[in-house]
């Protein structure tokens, strides 16, 4: 007798191969079997008539680390059907922790989790701490660049021999804990300062295990392509598996016309050398970010509070006015509608607002809200989160479409109520996996639903070595989904943000139902996932 058997379902198994009527079986954490089985009995049988049976969904760039302790269970994004995430992005992860960066910028070091001071230090010591709380999700590990480089206490662009041996020791042990490998974030603090050669010799480390080195390039707007060029220089010369996360190039930013498909052009062709280079995009035309990063470096290069002793002086705003074309540069051009706060523990009242809005509302420029803001999370004295309207549609089809590139989301797991839920009020959090298929693939017809979901499963767990998830097959893990795919919605919208997703029916991580009829069952069967 199976433990579970899910009967007469549409199976999509993530191969991209067309669906077929199955049954499929589960024995503890494994799929049993798959086929038309009979007179098969199932201590617990599912009905999936009429009903999409598909691999869980890996989100392959999320950000969740910052909210996993305070939400363990990951509602918003395992309601999606998400049973996998790819954390530690963007060159920012909560571990490793010293004495130099326990508390960097203000903030902590698990930005919306950090509910009580973290106590760990190593990397090994952090997931420990994870696989002690329980997750209804897995979770693969980054180690981030941005992170290594504070805990050694790297200001700016100078890094000694004995901060360059501190970070190689810092992430080897992080590699032999289980890490995928390393992030960067090189339009973030303080990843900006870092060379290329810094970054090179970090890199050697993670090819020393055949790892990953994942980045958030230089630039995304008129410099794109000599960013392109960087991290296909650091894949080369470290020998490692590189992914450019959320390759994509903002609108109105003063990037060229042809920008986005030079780039994708040196993708496919270093690629076609040899190189094992892809890529990853995201569902919305909306994205997050950090405005910080407009800044020039000479804001920033003594580190928050000298940023914020200079941004408090109106000469030195005014000069930073006329100095910050960079990142999202459509602010510099006077795109301020563009900007939406997504979250502020302070300043309430401020939350779903356009900067237009914000600065009617205090009564001050858009300029001098967006540097209030900023001093006072340099100050460590209020945080905020924010969304921009970044892309074209036809810009994001272009991405969902090419061959080279999987299906991520780059966003945090939230909850509908408590501190996540003050945080992350936007779509792209509760419904940022399915409305892949909601509206690029259900809606405009983009991808087929085959398609979709293997770009959603078995192309990111096979691109990051997680040989045993994203396909239904006999003896791999039963990370599984069933989906009313006609009743399917978002539920969560700009106007509605605080909505979990509809048409989830059941989701199994590791063999264990963790939605059940569409409701969590409070389980936490996740596991941290090595690479291999």
């Amino acid at each position: 007798m199976f433990d579970l058997i899910i009967r007469n379902g549409q199976v999509v198994d993530g191969t991209g191969n067309p669906m077929y009527l199955a049954d499929v079986a589960v024995q503890g954490d494994c799929i049993a079997a798959v086929g038309r089985l009979g007179g098969a009995e199932g201590a617990r049988v599912v009905d999936a008539a009429g009903k999409i049976v598909c691999p869980g969904f890996v989100d392959s760039h999320s950000h969740s680390d910052s909210t996993v302790l305070l939400n363990p269970m990951m509602q918003s994004t395992v309601r999606q059907g998400v049973t996998t995430e790819i954390v530690g992005n963007c060159g920012y992860s909560p571990a490793p922790l010293t004495d130099l960066n326990r508390d960097a910028d203000g903030s902590g070091p698990l930005g919306a989790g950090d509910a009580e001071k973290a106590t760990w230090s190593s990397f090994a010591d952090f997931l420990e701490v994870i696989r002690e709380t329980g997750t209804s999700e897995n979770l693969a590990w980054f180690v981030g660049h941005n992170t290594l480089r504070q805990a050694v206490g790297v200001v700016g662009d100078k890094v000694d021999e004995e901060q360059m041996r501190g970070m190689e020791r810092l992430l080897r042990e992080a590699m032999d804990a289980g890490a995928l490998g390393m992030t960067t974030g090189l339009e973030f603090e303080p990843g900006r300062w870092a060379t290329t050669e810094e970054i090179v010799r970090l890199a050697e480390v993670v090819g020393e295990y055949d790892g990953y080195y994942a980045s958030h390039i230089r630039n995304r707007a008129k410099q794109l392509q000599p960013a392109i060029d960087e991290f296909m220089e650091i894949v080369r010369r470290s020998n490692v598996h590189g992914q450019v996360s959320h390759l994509n190039v903002r609108f109105n930013t003063g990037a060229a016309e042809d920008a986005w498909e030079r780039a994708v052009e040196t993708l496919e062709r270093e690629r076609e050398a040899g190189l094992d280079v892809a890529a990853d995009c995201t569902p919305l035309l909306d994205g997050l970010g950090g405005p910080a990063a407009i800044l020039p470096p000479w804001i920033t290069e003594e580190g928050p509070l000298r940023a914020a002793e200079l941004l408090s002086d109106p000469e030195v705003r005014a000069r930073v006015r006329t100095d910050c074309d960079r990142y999202w540069a459509f602010i510099q051009r006077g795109d301020w509608h563009r900007v939406n706060v997504l979250g502020s523990d302070r300043h309430t009242e401020i939350v779903g607002k356009n900067f237009l809005e914000i600065a009617e509302l205090w009564d001050k420029e858009p300029w001098d809200c967006l540097f209030d803001l900023l001093v006072e999370s340099f100050r460590g004295e209020g945080h905020a989160g924010y969304i921009g309207r970044l892309f074209t549609e036809e810009h994001v089809v272009e991405q969902i479409r090419h061959p080279l590139f999987n299906l991520s989301v780059d966003a945090a797991s939230a909850t509908i109520d408590g501190p996540p839920a003050t945080r992350f009020a936007h779509p792209l959090h509760y419904a940022g996996m399915i409305h892949y298929l909601t509206c690029w693939v259900r809606e405009k017809g983009v991808l087929s639903i085959e398609e979709g979901v293997r770009k959603m499963t078995s192309m990111p767990a096979s691109r990051f070595g997680l040989r045993d998830r994203g396909v239904i097959r006999p003896g791999l893990a039963a990370d599984l989904v069933v989906l009313d795919y006609e009743e399917l919605d978002d539920g969560s919208t700009v106007e509605e943000p605080l909505a979990y997703c509809r048409g989830v029916e059941y989701v199994l991580v590791n063999g264990t139902p963790v939605i059940d009829g569409g409701e969590h069952t409070g389980v936490r069967p996740g596991r941290n996932l090595r690479y291999g």
